[in-house]
């Protein structure tokens, strides 16, 4: 297992933006506060989407292979969903919170449980012991009322939403079944790909063809969660945040692969997929977590590529960065 941040990789030293680096810089010279970008960038969201009608009718082609052929555009090459060819397990680091040293992290029996609503823990209950929830059998609470009242109008929406995510990590925190490791991979992309997408159309008009690189400080199963809180109710020390870098076949090759032999494992993978993929609709990306689980595929472009053109031109083109982080817990 590598120790400390060897294992990532960052092209112009560390990003330590509290939302989107990139974003910032588009906006740094301008009369926007940073507390205001997330807001900016928002709205500009919303106003293609009051546009939708119009655009849709543009990228028509894009699920229509007929009116493809009447314009002259070749249909989408690649699958609509995203589509893994290779995923790895390197085992940087399992279970706890990644942002503790491993040796020191605290996982199994030995946790120390606290009521989920209202924070109490065993020692502060007069002798009487922390109840499981019934169904996911991870999460702990004081007494019912404060079970009931969770379930209901807890964060998020209630632990009735989150349920299903704590029992698939369980106690442990980690996540065993491929198809559950594919699933998470693929939310967390459902999060960003309003970010991600047009950042990708923008770096491939500059830069050629090439993939996403996406990469995070913290584990598969921590960013699997639907809030930054541990089974044990202990909020997760540090931002969730996932670092995108775009690269070419070359970088990947000069820079990634170079330093991290590990990586070379997938280059094939890659190289077939940015060679093959149609950039009006589709994207090629690697995703790395501090586990070690590495993915390689391809995924849709969301929203439409004009809108992606559009997005790209208005918050990429400044960037000096040339990376782009995104906290998730602020999107």
């Amino acid at each position: 297992m590598r120790e400390g941040a060897g294992w990532f990789y960052a092209r112009n030293g560390s990003y330590s933006s509290p939302t989107i680096s990139v974003i910032r810089a588009r906006t740094s010279t301008s009369n926007i506060s940073a507390s205001n970008i997330f807001y900016v960038y928002t709205s500009s969201l919303l106003r293609f989407h009051a546009h939708c009608g119009p655009l849709r009718q543009v990228v028509k082609p894009m699920g229509d292979p007929t009116a493809a052929a009447e314009l002259g555009v070749a249909p989408p090459s690649l699958p609509r969903q995203p589509h893994w060819v290779k995923t790895m397990e390197l085992g940087y680091a399992t279970g706890g919170d990644s942002s503790l040293d491993p040796e020191n992290a605290v996982v199994g029996p030995g946790l120390t449980f606290a009521c989920f609503k209202c924070g109490k823990e065993t020692s502060e209950l007069d002798g009487k012991h922390l109840s499981r929830c019934a169904k996911c059998s991870t999460v702990r609470y004081c007494s019912r009322e404060c079970q009931v009242t969770d379930w209901k109008g807890g964060a998020g929406g209630g632990h009735k939403f989150l349920c299903a995510a704590y029992k698939r990590i369980g106690e442990a925190m980690t996540l065993t079944s491929a198809d559950d490791k594919q699933s998470v991979c693929e939310e967390i992309l459902r999060r960003v790909r309003f970010y991600a997408c047009p950042y990708v159309v923008h770096k491939t008009a500059t830069l050629g063809r090439g993939f996403l690189f996406l990469q995070s400080p913290s584990t598969l199963a921590e960013l699997s969660l639907p809030l930054p809180r541990l089974p044990t109710g202990s909020p997760i020390a540090g931002q969730r945040s996932v670092l995108l870098h775009y690269l070419t076949m070359g970088e990947f090759d000069s820079e990634l692969s170079r330093d991290d032999f590990e990586m070379a494992q997938v280059r094939n993978e890659l190289k077939a997929l940015v060679k093959a993929y149609n950039k009006r609709y589709d994207l090629v990306l690697l995703m790395r977590f501090r586990c070690g689980h590495v993915a390689v595929g391809s995924a849709p472009l969301v929203p439409d590529y004009a809108v992606c053109v559009s997005l790209g031109k208005d918050y990429y083109s400044e960037a000096t960065e040339g990376a782009l982080q995104l906290n998730l817990d602020d999107v």
